[in-house]
């Protein structure tokens, strides 16, 4: 076999490697949501993202407006959306880590796609209660929702226990480990840090990311 392809027998197993965690985590209870709800976000922004029909779930109205927004209309999203979720008994907690479902589905299913791969099917849920945990010290600091420290990427998630690391976990598989982030020399897969970051900001404009 090349070198290009023992790369890319390399690349699809850790790909792999990295759904088979993250679909176990999607079918079970989190923090504030049940492994079937999460499941349902799931199939609903799946079914948003290649604008089908979503399926019938138990999901509050809340909750299936967000999730359709965070997956296929992300650059319409404002506070006021959370506002409106959170008084119709969504708390934002709930909401950050509802963004943190369907924003792994949405990158796990791009990259398989890109892999040419299939997605991966949507497992059965797991019975169990969520933790319904909250973060000491977590605040509003120029966000929509409350960070721990100053709100900018890194700390999105940071008012669910746990979310944060689910996050890392993808993003250095997919993009780039967390600590070489600041190695303008980085090489990943033949690919210069320089190469990476074009992709990564034509992505982001074709998104219309306004970050």
């Amino acid at each position: 076999m090349s070198d290009d392809g023992r790369m890319t027998t390399s690349l699809i197993a850790e790909f792999e490697a990295l759904c088979d965690r993250h679909f176990d985590d999607i079918a079970r209870a989190g923090v504030w949501w049940t492994g079937e709800e999460k499941l349902a976000m799931a199939a609903v922004a799946r079914a948003a993202m290649t604008d089908r029909t979503a399926p019938q779930t138990g999901l509050s109205d809340a909750a299936l407006e967000a999730t359709r927004k965070v997956a296929a209309d992300a650059s319409s999203l404002r506070k006021a959306d959370i506002e409106r979720w959170e008084a119709e008994g969504m708390r934002v907690e709930a909401y950050v880590e509802l963004v943190g479902v369907v924003g792994r589905l949405a990158a796990l299913d791009t990259a398989a796609f890109g892999l040419g791969l299939d997605p991966t099917p949507l497992p059965t849920p797991v019975t169990g209660a969520p933790l319904e945990a909250t973060v000491p010290g977590v605040d509003y600091v120029d966000g929509w929702v409350p960070t721990d420290g100053i709100a900018f990427p890194p700390t999105a998630y940071t008012a669910v226990p746990g979310a944060t690391e689910l996050w890392i976990d993808v993003s250095n598989v997919l993009y780039m480990p967390l600590e070489e982030m600041g190695d303008p020399a980085f090489v990943r897969d033949e690919a210069t840090r320089a190469q990476i970051e074009l992709v990564a900001s034509r992505t982001s404009y074709l998104n219309d990311c306004f970050y």
